[in-house]
């Protein structure tokens, strides 16, 4: 037999690689383009533009997506050593760019995959610099289809060119990099393009920073798009951001000291107005601020560029009113934590519900939502403003010693009255607005439900019915009477309608949905003028029971938020009273350890007695430890970081080793099936973890009350067409089917009064009180997460286990 000593042996790689790593790494054409966008920032580019030329059709074979930034660029050895890498650490290695200092935003070696998920040929020309007025252009052609199956990587190479040009030769030469990709995989929707953008926003309002003397000045990012095929798909992405906002106001200050102010915003369009202020020292300057409301994304002009989720990571990052002179940033001044215009502390106070008497004049020229000397009180935050002042360098503004702040003297002071005052009249604007939103919202629900009572009214007597409604010189009436629509309507003789004249100051101060209710009633009572006289009653019961059904569902909605207000209250006393725990449990494991040091001194008739208390002492440790990790997990739940996509497999872990104790009272096995790469759609980290901590808890409870012996919760996660999967299996006491959707309604803990009372007989009670009796939330909040991102939280039958909650999250 021969000796095969010194024989060894590598691992090779097929060229199929790249294609299974394209597909997994990078499952959407607008994820791979987005890759591509934050590889130009991580190269410290100022702009990036994105050309789309014939992306929607069928054929392909003409498409062509081209990525122009004026970035470093890359030199022949960056080419070849970490893009024509796989698995580079270039990132590793350098996490913030050389140039400004840029926290790099890109996933470490996936551009050149995502140039790959979108198209069969690349082609790169790069430019950098590599010494004073001497350039390097690199550029190199890849067609993806070279690579075969069963072909090793190292087999495929590509002719590369380079050249050395002097500024001399070429006067306008920049460094930077543009890949072309052509010949698509697939063609574009506007979904594709819409989704693209939105994903791109929070880096196309970064703004000038200076990181500090190891860096160069920061002058910012702009995204600019060249894709005639789509709508929205011209100029740059931080205008449309500004124009899909809910208003844009752009304000100047005059040589007169006159004020004028534009605002263009959602329902009420274009809105002017100015006033004077004596400011002299500030003529030139100029501002210009959106109002990005945070609650719902109806009030955006433009929902399709700017979603919930985007608008929340601005606001994050990039809100509030930064300053500048003479084109430089002052850094001291507007970002998320900075409210140097007060507007904060003003509404925290209450000091500033009344709008200044300058705007005096509009109190009754404005159709306000809210009485006018309250109208201040549901402006902005600063969280909900990203803008800028514009001061020219000739202003009397002067630098203060420190060479960082302005001087706080008469005239700085004039500057932040003048950006309050205009604030406040946006805020006037604001509230116009949602007058005129509500009133519409009302007569458009009140008409159709008037075209429905008279289509149903006409149907059900016939075309030539006696009972038909009558729409002659009353409107839209019955042969009972008249249903009036419009406040200011008025009837033939030109008097006031009656139901006008009877108005109450009372009914005019009524909530809207009180008036829409007192509204559908008072329809139906007129409705009900034409029924026979023996099916009244029913009508009549009819109405009131969806009135009441209508009515209950707000007080439910008011138990919600007066029980989300009181835990908000004692937030910051849970907070202090978690420090204090963490020295305490430090106490305990010092105290144990001091008696040991000293037990060689105690008798040796006591050990026994104290070896018992350090042991107690011990295990009192262990479980307030235990206590902190799945305190610290849940307090990680009120904790909104960055949307990104999130690691399943990685929270799921953290979830069943912080319950892991509770769990081991009842011999509960835990199994997973997650992926490794297996990832959310971008959301927040503290969603995901309310999701699994909800889910995780719900299960240990069930099965602790079975008392079962083979005691299972079991965890799968997978992709699904549009997102991902979450389902966890629990084989307890189960929940009927009749009482499933209450399971998910707010304020119901225990629908079916199986668990609870039977909990805390089989559980110790300081472990029973750790789970909770439960708010009646969890599943309520874990519904209203997953359909926050399109998807859905429900129960599903399974063979073998008790209860599965299947959560949906989509793109």
């Amino acid at each position: 037999m021969a000796d095969s000593d010194g024989e060894t042996v590598t691992f090779t790689i097929d060229s199929r690689l790249l294609e299974e790593l394209g597909e997994n790494l990078v499952t959407r054409n607008h994820v791979a383009v987005g890759e591509l966008v934050k590889n130009s920032y991580d190269a410290d580019a100022t702009e990036v533009i994105l050309e789309f030329e014939d992306v929607r059709a069928q054929d392909t074979s003409d498409s062509e997506i081209a990525v122009i930034d004026d970035g470093t660029g890359m030199t022949l050895e960056e080419v070849r050593d970490d893009f024509m890498r796989i698995a580079t650490t270039s990132k590793l290695r350098d996490p913030v760019s050389e140039k400004y200092g840029r926290e790099k935003a890109g996933n470490k070696g996936i551009g050149r995959f995502a140039c790959r998920r979108l198209a069969n040929v690349l082609n790169i020309e790069t430019t950098a610099k590599i010494e004073d007025g001497v350039y390097q252009r690199t550029t190199l052609n890849i067609d993806w289809r070279d690579y075969k199956a069963d072909q090793q990587i190292e087999e495929v190479s590509f002719p590369v060119t380079v050249e050395e040009v002097t500024s001399d030769e070429e006067p306008n030469i920049s460094t930077g990099t543009t890949l072309r990709l052509r010949d698509l995989q697939e063609s574009w929707t506007k979904r594709d393009f819409d989704t693209l953008r939105r994903n791109m926003v929070t880096l196309a309002v970064v703004e000038e920073q200076d990181r500090g003397p190891n860096f160069e000045y920061d002058p910012g990012f702009d995204i600019t798009f060249r894709a005639p095929e789509f709508d929205m798909g011209e100029g740059t992405l931080t205008e449309q951001i500004h124009n899909a906002s809910w208003g844009f106001l752009e304000g100047e200050i005059g040589e007169n000291g006159k004020v004028s102010l534009e605002l263009d915003a959602n329902i009420i369009g274009n809105q002017s107005y100015s006033f004077s202020h004596d400011s002299p020292g500030l003529a030139g300057t100029k501002f210009e601020i959106s109002y990005i409301p945070l609650d719902t994304k109806e009030h955006y002009r433009d929902p399709q560029t700017l979603s919930l989720k985007r608008a929340r990571d601005i606001s994050d990052n990039h809100s509030g009113v930064r300053v500048y002179k003479g084109g430089f940033r002052v850094f001291t001044y507007g970002g998320p934590n900075d409210d140097w215009l007060g507007i904060d502390q003003d509404r925290t106070t209450h000091k500033g519900r009344s709008p200044d008497e300058t705007f005096e004049g509009l109190r009754d020229n404005l159709d306000l939502h809210t009485d006018f000397n309250k109208a201040l009180l549901a402006g902005p935050n600063n969280r909900n403003l990203v803008g800028r002042v514009m001061i020219s360098s000739d202003a009397d503004l002067t630098m203060a010693s420190n060479r960082e702040d302005f001087q706080e003297n008469k005239i700085f002071e004039e500057l932040r009255e003048i950006i309050r005052l205009s604030l406040q009249w946006m805020t006037l604007q604001w509230s116009h607005y949602k007058a005129v939103k509500s009133r519409k919202q009302l007569e458009e629900e009140t008409e159709k439900f008037l075209d429905e009572t008279q289509d149903g009214e006409s149907d059900s007597t016939g075309e030539g019915g006696n009972d038909s409604v009558d729409e002659g010189e009353h409107g839209a009436t019955s042969e009972a009477g008249d249903v009036t629509v419009d406040k200011n309507q008025k009837d033939s003789a030109g008097k006031d309608d009656e139901s006008d004249v009877n108005k109450t100051s009372e009914d005019q101060d009524k909530e809207p949905v009180d008036s829409a209710l007192d509204l559908l009633e008072g329809v139906a009572d007129t409705a009900t003028d034409t029924v026979p006289e023996e099916d009244r009653q029913v009508s009549d019961e009819a109405v009131e029971t969806a009135t009441k059904v209508v009515r209950s569902t707000l007080e439910q909605k008011e138990q919600e938020i007066d029980f989300f207000r009181s835990a908000f209250s004692v937030n910051q006393v849970v907070f202090s009273f978690s420090h204090e725990l963490r020295s305490m449990v430090n106490n305990l494991g010092s105290t144990a350890a001091e008696i040991e040091a000293v037990m060689n001194n105690v008798p040796e008739d006591q050990h026994a007695q104290f070896e018992d208390i350090i042991g107690n002492l011990r295990k009192m440790e262990d479980r307030f430890k235990s206590q902190m990790e799945l305190f610290g997990i849940f307090m990680e739940t009120g904790n909104r970081k960055d949307v990104e996509e999130q690691a399943i497999s990685t929270i799921v872990e953290d979830v069943i080793e912080a319950t892991e104790y509770i769990a081991e009272y009842y011999n509960v096995e835990f199994s997973t099936d997650i992926p490794r790469l297996l990832y959310t759609p971008p959301m927040y980290k503290s969603e995901l973890y309310s999701i699994v901590i909800n889910l995780v808890t719900n299960g240990i409870k069930a099965v602790g009350t079975s008392r079962g012996e083979n005691n299972r919760i079991h965890i799968e996660g997978k992709n699904i067409d549009d997102g991902i999967q979450i389902r966890v299996y629990d084989n307890g006491v189960g929940i009927p089917d009749s009482a499933r959707e209450e399971a998910f309604q707010p304020l119901v803990s225990d629908p079916v009064n199986n668990i609870y009372e039977d909990l805390s007989k089989e559980m110790p009670e300081e472990l029973s009180e750790q789970l909770g009796r439960g708010t009646g939330l969890g599943l309520s909040i874990v519904r209203n997460i997953a359909e926050k991102y399109d998807g859905q939280a429900r129960f599903v039958d399974t063979d073998d286990w008790s209860t599965c909650v299947e959560v949906t999250l989509n793109e």
